[in-house]
């Protein structure tokens, strides 16, 4: 879906969806620049795309360092700049408010939402003609973060008003902005999957009866990077198996009942 001269930069591309995403923009003939604290993780990325035959480097890049994405944009910019961006990078902790430290929330706060915001300030800078910027979100801007907590919830919801504010200023520059709201997830945040056990309960109250896979998401933001979304912009898109039409009420039970009920 991506032109093959695109040039993409992936933050929180060393696991998760964000690895899905850089893989997925590689196998579509992207240039790919995989951004991560984790650097190994974002070496063994971009391995991965070369070796499949194409074009990918790794970058150690911590997403709160307003000074490190300048300096990253600056490159770019003397390399030819950017066509997407496709913004990964987040945390989550469990807490409830009464466990919560100001210092827990304000770590949260810095990754999922500055972070945000200072990467799509550096992209949109170095953004050349008509571009993209898709940052990730969840279900949980609009509904319980029931594994995490408050602090990732409120990132999330504060997002969604990003991104429509700088699909607003941005649009005269032909620049596009949307948001990808992952639901129940096979992987945990960082890598790993979720037990099996755990993925089937949540299978279970999901319409399409399955969890939702990292490449789910990339292939949407692959979508939106793409022509075909060329007048998508300041949207919210929910990627969830269909969890919002029900927000996570027992599914299979609705039908016993009605069943019953006739």
């Amino acid at each position: 879906m991506v032109s093959s001269g695109g040039r993409v930069l992936v933050t929180g591309g060393g696991s998760g969806i964000g690895a899905a995403v850089a893989r997925r923009f590689g196998a579509d003939g992207a240039q790919v620049t995989v951004c991560d604290l984790d650097t190994r993780g974002a070496e063994g990325v971009a391995a991965a795309i070369v070796n499949g035959g194409g074009r990918a480097e790794a970058v150690m890049l911590d997403v709160t360092d307003a000074e490190a994405l300048e300096a990253l944009a600056d490159r770019l910019l003397s390399e030819g700049g950017l066509d997407h961006v496709i913004c990964c990078a987040g945390i989550a902790s469990r807490h409830t408010i009464p466990q919560m430290s100001a210092d827990q929330w304000r770590r949260v706060v810095d990754v999922n939402l500055t972070g945000v915001f200072l990467t799509l300030k550096a992209g949109a800078r170095v953004m050349r003609g008509e571009g993209s910027i898709t940052a990730i979100s969840s279900v949980a801007a609009e509904h319980v973060a029931y594994m995490s907590g408050a602090h990732y919830a409120a990132t999330k919801a504060a997002l969604t008003g990003l991104v429509r504010h700088a699909a607003f200023e941005l649009g005269r520059r032909g620049v596009r902005v949307n948001a990808v709201a992952p639901g129940p997830m096979r992987n945990r945040m960082g890598g790993g999957d979720i037990p099996a056990e755990r993925q089937a309960a949540s299978a279970r109250n999901l319409p399409l009866q399955r969890v939702v896979e990292p490449e789910d998401v990339a292939n949407v933001c692959a979508f939106l990077a793409s022509p075909a979304a060329r007048a998508v912009s300041g949207v919210y898109l929910p990627v969830d198996g269909g969890f919002l039409t029900s927000r996570g009420a027992p599914y299979r039970e609705y039908f016993q009942l009605h069943e019953e009920a006739f």
